[in-house]
């Protein structure tokens, strides 16, 4: 047992600190929660290039670069990359620069450069460490099924520190405890030992520099600020989401209203407000005052459901991806409205339940769900996106009545970002939507640009033609996008992103990363031959894997639950074809037969098809069928593994693959999430190419 022990250690250390810093640094570091496979990819890199080259490094080395990364996050210094850097992206990115100066662009790019070479350098000498004790031929299956146990254990573990909402900081001191035990001399020890004291420290300051309630939900950084109280205003908060402003708890009750239109009054400011319609959240039931079934996605801290409750709805039904948005909501709101018997709260992704509900609905509304993170490390999909594509308004189309009404509000920063939803409501609908603009009733909430649209082309008309006033008062306010635009669609999902594109800041780290590893290999000798049918296994892997997560989400819905559970059917079918392999000996051949024809099936058997099927099938038959590849693909990796004479070099040839594939990834913003299936069978067909004649590459030939 104690051979296999710092197999175990090591592997549970690097997956746990891989998702850790990529979480912590999306947080603090906003541009990073837009670009977070930037951080997978320095962790692959730095795994790889330890297991490639041949100068041993201490893991104090992982220890020291550890405490000054949380050095650098906690303190605050890097901060400003995000103004820095965003003005390059086409991508939108919430509350960015409008313009950046060269210096600004140079200083950013040094900073991010900076922060992936620690990155990077945390995990070569882990990388190197396991690359070692992967060279026990004898062992093989039994010490790489334990490095998939033990990594699978580092992952749920990692979210079990998100479910219980603890710090992230606390994490990393667990990390470095876990080091301790991974050196030998007593020096080592020391060092390691007070990294971890220090990472305590770190804890306790973070703590006294909290001021308002803080805690760390499984998708982000929530903290909540107390607003000053008012002569007409009650106690109300304002959430805050990696820390920026992200949403207000509102009072927003008829006793609030009274008391601010008897302050404008005493300063001649009453007239400044239309207290007919100024409130954005009273709007859908104005629209239709008669409804009794009401279904809200994104219900936030509780201000749609407060309108919803306020005009008596029956049944309301809140849906909330965030669990601890919804706490917070149940516990501040100063309405309490999630307090109403009226009121169902449901934690769950709205695809997820459109899907699975039997109601049926007079208004769907879709509140400020706007995202400020991605869903996954391993994919460019933010919480947000399926929500707001043609074939999500088409599921919601069918869950409303006759005359029922879809009531969408956003917050349009960019004249493509609203004609991207207007064309993707009339795919939807045959029909186009009434816009209009109430980003300036500041005394209501933040405002936002409104999409009203129905089934029925002409209930919106009739409804406006027996209201004079508000039609009035839309008709001031109405807006409209072009919509020579892409649609949004789940294969083409970037509602932030102008058109489908290479973005530049993409294509630049993408370069920056390839010339890297081309300067590492002409600055640091590596062992071995480089193994590209393990690196072309690693690049199609990780591809099959992003477009897996993205078909898995369509299917059990966005959330980290799915994600965690994806990924751990992936590593459970690896373990799998270990067995097999240690069992029957599967030939190769046929490893890679089923790999291939597992892969094509993806396109025979559409996400559709699995829908229909009830839940527990769904989720037996769907697992089954979408990570059947991983199976095969763990069955060729395993055989092949078994051939080679240096694993380490394999694996190492693996995990630079799989970064490469992260790169390849990009591609998905110019030709859609389906055609990386496409790229991962050419990919994974590359590796039965035999490449001998790279021997004499003068970037992968034999180090001397």
């Amino acid at each position: 047992m104690k051979k296999y022990l710092p197999v175990v250690v090591i592997s549970f250390v690097i997956l746990f600190l891989e998702l850790l810093l990529i979480r912590l640094i999306s947080t603090e570091i906003r541009i990073f929660a837009y670009f977070s496979n930037l951080l997978l990819l320095g962790t692959f890199i730095g795994s790889g290039l330890g297991m490639l080259i041949k100068k041993r490094m201490s893991i104090t080395v992982s220890a020291v670069l550890l405490f000054i990364v949380s050095i650098l996050v906690v303190s605050g210094l890097l901060t400003g990359v995000t103004d820095k850097l965003a003005p390059l992206s086409e991508s939108f990115v919430w509350f960015q620069a409008s313009i950046s100066s060269v210096w600004g662009i140079i200083s950013g790019s040094f900073l991010t450069l900076l922060l992936f070479l620690l990155i990077m350098g945390i995990f070569i000498p882990l990388g190197q460490r396991l690359g070692e004790l992967l060279e026990d031929d004898k062992q093989l299956i039994l010490i790489y099924s334990l490095n998939i146990i033990a990594s699978l254990a580092g992952m749920w573990f990692f979210q079990a520190i998100s479910v219980l909402q603890l710090s992230l900081f606390i994490g990393i001191a667990f990390g470095q405890f876990l080091l301790i035990f991974l050196v030998n001399n007593i020096e080592q020890k020391i060092t390691v030992f007070t990294c971890f004291l220090l990472s305590l420290l770190i804890i306790f300051f973070n703590f006294l520099s909290i001021e308002n309630p803080t805690i760390w939900s499984p998708y982000q950084k929530l903290s909540l600020i107390s607003l000053p109280k008012t002569e007409f205003k009650n106690q109300e908060y304002l959430l805050q989401v990696n820390n920026v402003g992200y949403m207000g708890l509102l009072d927003l009750s008829d006793n609030y209203k009274a008391k601010l239109k008897e302050a404008l009054k005493q300063d001649n400011l009453e007239d400044s407000v239309n207290w007919k319609f100024d409130d954005q959240y009273s709007l859908p039931f104005i629209f239709k005052p008669d409804s009794q079934d009401v279904l809200i996605v994104g219900a936030g801290g509780g201000n749609d459901v407060a309108a919803a409750v306020r005009y008596g709805v029956k049944n309301i039904d809140a849906v909330e991806i965030d669990p601890q948005i919804i706490s917070f909501g149940k516990q501040y709101h100063p309405e309490r409205p999630y307090d109403s018997a009226s009121v169902n709260v449901y934690n769950d992704d709205g695809r997820s339940y459109f899907k699975r509900t039997e109601k049926k609905y007079d208004i769907v509304i879709m509140g400020l769900a706007d995202s400020h993170t991605l869903t996954s490390s391993l994919a460019n999909v933010r919480l947000d996106h399926y929500l707001y594509t043609q074939e999500s308004f088409q599921e919601i189309k069918n869950i409303l009545k006759p005359g029922g009404l879809v009531f969408v509000t956003f917050d349009v920063r960019e004249e493509w970002i609203g004609g991207r939803i207007q064309k993707s409501l009339i795919s939807a609908f045959n029909t186009k939507p009434l816009i209009f603009d109430m980003q300036d009733a500041n005394y209501f909430g933040w405002g936002g640009v409104v999409f009203v649209i129905s089934p029925d082309p002409d209930a919106i008309d009739n409804f406006l033609s027996n209201q004079p006033d508000f039609k009035k008062f839309i008709s001031d306010r109405a807006l409209t996008f072009d919509d020579n635009i892409n649609p949004l669609t789940d294969n083409w999902p970037y509602l932030y992103l102008d058109q489908p594109r290479l973005p530049r800041i993409h294509l630049g780290i993408s370069i920056f990363l390839i010339l890297l590893l081309l300067f590492f290999k002409r600055l640091v000798p590596w062992q071995g031959k480089f193994k590209w049918d393990f690196f072309f296994l690693g690049a199609g892997f990780l591809l099959f894997e992003f477009q897996n997560i993205s078909k898995t989400s369509l299917l059990f819905g966005n959330t980290w639950v799915t994600n965690l559970f994806t990924i751990s059917f992936i590593l459970l079918f690896i373990l799998l074809a270990n067995l097999i392999y240690a069992k029957s000996k599967i030939s190769l051949r046929v490893a890679y037969i089923g790999l291939f024809l597992s892969l094509l099936s993806q396109f025979l058997i559409p996400l559709a098809a699995l829908n229909s099927l009830s839940f527990l099938n769904k989720l037996i038959w769907g697992s089954l069928f979408l990570n059947l590849p991983f199976l095969f693909s763990g069955l060729v990796f395993i055989i092949k593994l078994k051939e080679v004479k240096l694993k380490s070099v394999a694996f190492a040839s693996n995990l630079l693959g799989s970064a490469v594939g992260g790169i390849v990834e990009i591609f998905s913003f110019l030709l859609g999430i389906n055609s990386m299936l496409i790229l991962s069978i050419v990919i994974y067909g590359l590796s039965l190419v035999p490449f001998h004649y790279v021997k004499n590459s003068c970037w992968f030939k034999k180090s001397s």
